[in-house]
């Protein structure tokens, strides 16, 4: 991706992650040991951190990010971090930085025009995160995205094989991409395995 493409979609981010209403997350009983998932099976909560890779940020057919619209599907990828290992703020850490514990892949579709969303038009995309572990455990989520409540956890793989549950996700920064770091807060309806 040259500069001007990564200059489109970092902007195309922070148009949409500055709409975005930060909101706490409650995590206050959560492991932070990012290599069990941040598991703490009495309160069925897991917590991780997200760095967003603008890198391979790809709205479909190459369109760029202005000429995207309803119906335009698009996909980024980023890396999984224990909770708690990426600062709050505008930082200079690489999603490929060491520490990572999985990758994190998103696929959507757009609900609106780039135009439209920064008018405040919600939902602005339709999202599948994956959250894909080192160990090829797998935990995906769904749902409208910004602003619109947590995403519902719809299933996983491997030790979240049934998983159930909500979404909860906080921009806590950007990185150096020009991407979000997330903070990232599962609530399970049953523990994983």
């Amino acid at each position: 991706m040259n500069r001007t493409s990564r200059s489109r979609c970092a902007a195309f981010f922070v148009v949409v992650a500055g709409l975005i209403a930060m909101r706490a997350v409650g995590v206050e009983a959560a492991s932070s040991d990012g290599r069990s998932g941040g598991t703490d099976r009495r309160n069925r909560i897991i917590a991780w951190d997200v760095a967003i890779d603008c890198r391979t940020w790809r709205i479909n057919g190459g369109i760029p990010n202005e000429a995207a619209g309803r119906g335009d599907g698009f996909i980024a990828n980023g890396k999984l971090f224990p909770a708690g290992t990426l600062p709050p703020g505008v930082q200079a850490n690489d999603p490929n930085d060491p520490g990572s514990i999985g990758n994190w892949v998103e696929r959507g579709t757009l609900a609106a025009t780039v135009a439209e969303i920064v008018a405040g038009a919600r939902p602005a995309f339709y999202a599948t995160w994956y959250h894909v572990l080192d160990d090829g455990s797998t935990l995906i989520a769904d749902g409208p995205h910004p602003e619109s409540g947590p995403m519902a956890v719809i299933g996983g793989l491997g030790r979240f094989s049934g998983a159930a549950g909500e979404l909860d996700d906080e921009i806590i920064g950007w990185n150096s991409t020009g991407c979000p770091n997330l903070r990232v807060a599962i609530t399970l309806e049953k523990a994983p395995k």
